[in-house]
């Protein structure tokens, strides 16, 4: 099995559960991604190649594109889904992939939703594949403009285009809680469910400092691995906690500098990266982009969320935790101290958002494992075979 994916930590992840499943059957596994990721594989234990650009490509394309970031909603996904993912990433990393798969010869491909060459090469070569995906189903629209833009590829490779960028022809993994999905879901089948890797506790000890804190509340801030540039957010929340009986913990980032904050009223703990799997458990609350890996750790923890959309997918997600009663939302424009504290004091102090957030942990926890879907992927390569 040939594992391959966007070089993002939020790509990467729902992918690793699946392939140590996968050696831990027999099967020999190897990835393809970009920098780090493959090296990071490497490190996991798996055969890895180099596949498509690495993860600093944002910096070459994004002088090309000014005013993206100002999109909101569908209208950036839609930027993100047609221009990035069905078109500059996908034409050098299915060079590249096409070469991995000559060599290497996998008998299947599984992929991450947004990795599109896995399905391009899979049709073009006879290998079926497996959509992984890391939240909820993306709207319909939005597939339809992701197929529309990928077309010219799959007519490059003598391929008729498929609608929906080659999605769903075999076998999709979906890893969203109920309560969180998209109602189309209904319409696709095969689907197999996974209990996301976001649930997963790591092998990591907790730092001794938490046992240390004496708070009426814990909340945790983390704007993920890629929008955590704008360090005015991390800024907002700390003014909104400052005086309130609150610990609010905060990660900026690997790339970041926790002493470009300053210094820190006693309440403030920052640090550059701490696993959310061993500070999630703790937390009565969580601040965040509204990713889909911190979304879903959040929630398989029972912990309601304060959502701060920045891009991608996050602002669906965040209407979907809304709308499940799990937590409360800030656009862009709507962030400022005030707002926040309001917020959060809601959500610790309101047990509905709560009770939300635990309902949706029980969902989580319901979840198959990742050897059952292992098992459902031996099936669809089996069937082909045959």
């Amino acid at each position: 099995m040939l594992f391959t994916c966007r070089p993002l930590a939020g790509h990467f992840e729902p992918l690793l559960l699946l392939a140590r499943e996968a050696a831990a059957a027999g099967h020999a596994v190897a990835f393809a991604t970009g920098e780090p990721y493959a090296t990071r594989a490497k490190a996991a234990g798996f055969e890895a190649f180099v596949a498509g650009p690495d993860e600093g490509f944002r910096a070459e394309w994004a002088p090309r594109f000014p005013g993206f970031e100002d999109l909101v909603g569908n209208e950036q996904r839609h930027f993100f889904l047609t221009e990035i993912f069905a078109n500059l990433e996908l034409v050098p990393r299915a060079h590249d992939l096409e070469s991995i798969v000559d060599s290497w010869s996998p008998h299947l491909l599984v992929h991450e939703v947004a990795e599109l060459a896995a399905p391009l090469v899979g049709s073009a070569r006879g290998i079926p594949y497996v959509d992984v995906s890391y939240g909820a189903l993306i709207d319909s629209s939005l597939l339809h403009a992701t197929g529309e833009a990928a077309s010219p590829h799959w007519r490059a490779r003598g391929l008729a285009p498929h609608p929906q960028a080659g999605l769903f022809r075999h076998l999709y993994v979906d890893t969203c809680p109920p309560s969180l999905q998209n109602p189309e879901i209904a319409s696709l089948a095969p689907v197999q469910l996974l209990r996301p890797a976001a649930a997963h506790v790591p092998d990591v000890d907790p730092p001794d400092w938490l046992d240390r804190i004496d708070a009426a509340a814990t909340v945790y801030l983390t704007m993920g691995t890629v929008w955590n540039r704008n360090l005015d957010i991390f800024r907002t929340v700390i003014e909104a906690v400052r005086d309130e009986d609150l610990a609010l913990i905060i990660t900026v980032g690997r790339q970041n500098d926790p002493a470009a904050l300053g210094p820190q009223p006693h309440n403030v703990f920052v640090h550059q990266y701490i696993p959310q799997g061993v500070l999630l458990s703790r937390c009565d609350a969580i601040v965040t982009h509204g990713g889909a890996g911190t979304t879903l750790g959040a929630l398989a923890f029972g912990v309601p969320l304060l959502v701060l959309p920045q891009g991608a997918d996050q602002y669906a997600n965040a209407d979907r935790v809304v709308a499940a009663g799990a937590g409360r939302q800030l656009l862009k424009h709507e962030l400022s101290a005030a707002a926040a504290r309001d917020a959060l004091l809601a959500l610790l102090h309101d047990r509905s958002y709560r009770r939300a957030a635990e309902r949706i942990k029980t969902e989580i926890r319901d979840m198959p494992d990742p050897l059952e879907a292992i098992r459902r992927i031996e099936g669809l390569w089996r069937h082909d075979k045959a």
